[in-house]
């Protein structure tokens, strides 16, 4: 099934080199870092779709990447990182000098998106392995860094070790089956650096719940004549892989690993930045705790933003949560300021190091109540059609992964049985085009807050433009949420789409047809995320996810049948 997306999307190079740039004069060595990596990941897969290559071009890259790993290390570390920003510039000037791709695809490196990832924290990995191997062979090891993340992972550890910029990588091919597919040159290069007998260094994000990834990389490694003596990995943490095959569990066990330390001391740093104190950490499922009547709802714990409770001198509270580095935290700090202006949130204090500080929203989360209280009613869809209005993209919405998101994920719950999926896909594709906005993309009950001054949705910044799908989309993926999520009859529904309509403007039929369109395509995107999320669950939170499972299960097979109600009648006799 499908839950995730791609999230890549086309930026020119030279507006991604002037703002390398501006990043560079403003010595914003975290975002320097960060968007730099960007840059390489976006060009090599721009000039090498369809393999790793070594050339003046991906010297100048890995020039580029080195610099900004010494001057984001200055930073971090209170130095002097002007000398870095010098290289840095050359490094640029140097690149513009040479021919690059008009257009690249940008994609979202997901540990600084979404998990929190710091690149200081391999730094200090990569000196654990340097104090262990010693400074002079930790200063000849081989890089390798694996794209996308790697780009800047990869540059912040050859920093602290004062190594070679080294290289990256990027697996290809489908999950199960995927590979490294290297020139010549390449392999060249690399057995021509292990000819001394250097140690080699992974450097990704992983292991990832299958550790695919870095077994890959290893593989090819390995077929480059390196032994599992002279292999180091350096992942984000030492521990997982629950969907991994046995012997990759215990490959992964076994081998050389250094890991970034558990503390962080971006969040000690951000909150002494607002004069915060009494951090009580709220990430993996620990919210349920500090929220009342939350203790039993689901929470998958290895998908969840690191966030802390924290409060002021005058004993207020806040919500110092993980937004991310570079800009895509910036796009999520403006999101919540246009939301607050709206009246749709607390106003964002500021953000730190890729946390945003939120006041915190007192109360407890709506239960199964709040769907006949008309007031709840009016609120979400005063909610919905502000925010309709407020986060508009100007482009329009991509219906293609979407449809494909539908066949593929219902086709395997209907055990390939049409059941009103073609007339499903028909209602979908005949919509007009619409304009996409970033929707909330997560209408649960239990993410509205029910308090002294009614109900406000939480949780409301991230879901619509993240990892999974749907991305920005269409507004009626939020009304199909909203339904779906609710039970709401048909008379409800419609009073809903009526009310969206005259807050946005659109005619009320098409509001009606659109969400119509797009109940099937959210109860099958929450379909598979529940049953993604029951497998890497613990505990009771598996159980609670297998329920939620089978209500989209139910939602989409009514869903299907409001598509094509003679499917319905022709299974029923």
């Amino acid at each position: 099934m499908i839950v995730y997306r791609d999230g890549a999307r086309p930026e020119a190079a030279a507006a991604r080199l002037a703002r390398l740039r501006r990043l560079v004069d403003r010595g914003a060595v975290a975002a320097l870092l960060v968007e730099a990596g960007e840059l390489e990941q976006g060009v090599l897969d721009a000039v090498s779709p369809s393999r790793d290559d070594w050339g003046p071009l991906e010297r100048r890259l890995r020039r580029l990447l080195l610099a900004a790993g010494q001057a984001y290390l200055a930073g971090v570390r209170g130095g002097n990182a002007a000398p870095h920003l010098d290289a840095a510039r050359a490094a640029l000037a140097h690149l513009e000098a040479g021919p690059l791709p008009a257009v690249i695809p940008i994609r979202p490196p997901e540990g600084y998106v979404h998990y929190a990832v710091d690149p200081a924290g391999y730094a200090l990995a990569a000196a654990a392995y340097g104090r262990e191997a010693g400074a002079g062979r930790a200063a000849s090891a081989l890089v390798v860094g694996v794209r996308s993340i790697g780009t800047s992972l990869s540059a912040a550890v050859a920093a602290a070790l004062h190594a070679a910029p080294g290289i990256t990588v990027r697996p290809r091919g489908e999950p199960g089956d995927r590979r490294v597919v290297a020139t010549p040159a390449l392999a060249a290069y690399c057995r021509g650096r292990l000819a001394s007998g250097c140690d080699v260094l992974v450097v990704d994000e992983g292991p990832g719940a299958t550790g695919e990834t870095l077994a890959v990389v290893a593989g090819w490694l390995a077929s480059l004549g390196v032994g599992r003596e002279r292999l180091v990995v350096l992942p984000s943490r030492a521990h997982g892989m629950p969907l991994a095959p046995e012997p990759r569990q215990a490959w992964f066990e076994s081998i050389r690993k250094f890991a970034p330390p558990p503390d962080d001391a971006r969040l000690a740093r951000a909150a002494a930045r607002f004069a915060l104190a009494e951090l009580v950490d709220l990430s993996g499922g620990a919210w349920r705790a500090c929220v009342p009547g939350a203790a039993g709802l689901p929470a998958c714990v290895v998908h969840e933003r690191r966030k802390s409770l924290c409060r002021d001198e005058r004993g207020r509270c806040f919500a110092l949560r993980y937004a991310g580095l570079g800009a895509w935290g910036d796009a999520v700090a403006e999101r919540a300021g246009r939301l607050a202006e709206a009246g749709l949130g607390p106003a964002p204090l500021g953000s730190a190091d890729g946390f945003l500080v939120l006041p915190w929203v007192e109360g407890r989360p709506a239960g199964p109540a709040a769907a006949r209280d008309r007031a709840f009613l009016r609120a979400l869809a005063a909610y919905l059609g502000a925010r309709a209005r407020v986060l508009r993209t100007g482009a329009a919405a991509r219906t293609g992964p979407i449809l494909e998101m539908l066949e593929a994920n219902a086709r395997e719950a209907l055990g390939g049985r049409d059941a009103g999926l073609s007339a499903a896909v028909r209602r979908l594709e005949r919509l007009p085009e619409r304009e996409a906005i970033v929707p909330d993309a997560r209408l649960d009950l239990h993410e509205w807050i029910e308090g002294a001054h009614g109900y406000v949705k939480a949780d409301a910044l991230d879901h619509g433009d993240g990892l999974r799908l749907p991305g920005p989309a269409d507004p009626a993926w939020d009304l199909a949420g909203a339904v779906v999520e609710l039970g709401l009859d048909a008379s409800a529904a419609a009073e809903l789409a009526a009310r969206h309509a005259a807050a946005t403007r659109c005619h009320p039929r098409e509001a009606a047809e659109a969400l119509a369109a797009y109940r099937a395509p959210y109860a099958a995107w929450r379909l598979a995320d529940a049953l993604l999320s029951m497998r890497e669950a613990e505990d009771g939170d598996r159980l609670r996810f297998r329920r939620r499972a089978e209500r989209y299960r139910r939602a989409l097979g009514a869903a299907l049948r409001a598509a094509d109600p003679a499917a319905g009648s022709a299974r029923s006799r």
